[in-house]
């Protein structure tokens, strides 16, 4: 009975420690090939900084998106920024969200050359995925492909400010309103 109960636990052990290796495998499998394209590293960017009131942001999958030594602009509607590195950015979100926070991304434009890309992401930040815009700005990312995948090397935030959006950074469908305006 003893030994039948050593071999029933130890297939237990084992099991889990399957369980737990496979499911590692299969996010690192998930950010791997969120990388491999620019479609892809862009739409995981936003997705690991959104979510729901007590959302808890996953700085390994931010890390991975980034290239070392990643720089973040951000610049606010008065004019006033901070730039910094990644890691800083990080510290900053390592709290769960106290409210819902979700940055959406409502039009993109993109340039490439062989092994470098540029993308302008206007966005909007909402409190729910369907929720009403609180505020809206361009994010300007650099990334460059290397080792079969995309990194993000730096990316710029500018906040709409009194001046409007220009018209090209904005969708030709579907509009949404100034942020903060139905």
């Amino acid at each position: 009975m003893k030994n039948s109960v050593i071999k029933k636990f130890s297939i237990l052990i084992l099991s889990l420690v399957f369980s737990v290796s496979v499911m590692a495998d299969t996010t690192k499998s998930k950010f791997e090939r969120d990388a491999l394209t620019i479609d892809g590293i862009i739409s995981a960017y936003y997705s690991l900084v959104s979510g729901p009131k007590g959302f808890k942001y996953n700085p390994t999958m931010d890390t991975f998106l980034h290239a070392p030594n990643a720089i973040i602009t951000r610049f606010k509607a008065n004019g006033d920024f901070q730039r910094h590195t990644l890691l800083v950015e990080q510290k900053a979100l390592e709290e769960p969200y106290v409210e819902g926070f979700y940055e959406i991304e409502i039009h993109r434009t993109e340039q490439r050359y062989a092994n470098i890309a540029h993308v302008w992401s206007t966005y909007e930040v909402r409190p729910t995925p369907d929720g009403k815009a609180s505020q809206r700005g361009i994010n300007s990312i650099s990334l460059y492909l290397k080792d079969g995948r995309w990194w993000i090397a730096s990316w710029n935030a500018q906040t709409e400010s009194a001046n409007n959006l220009p018209p090209e950074y904005l969708p030709e469908s579907g509009l949404r309103s100034e942020a903060g305006v139905e």
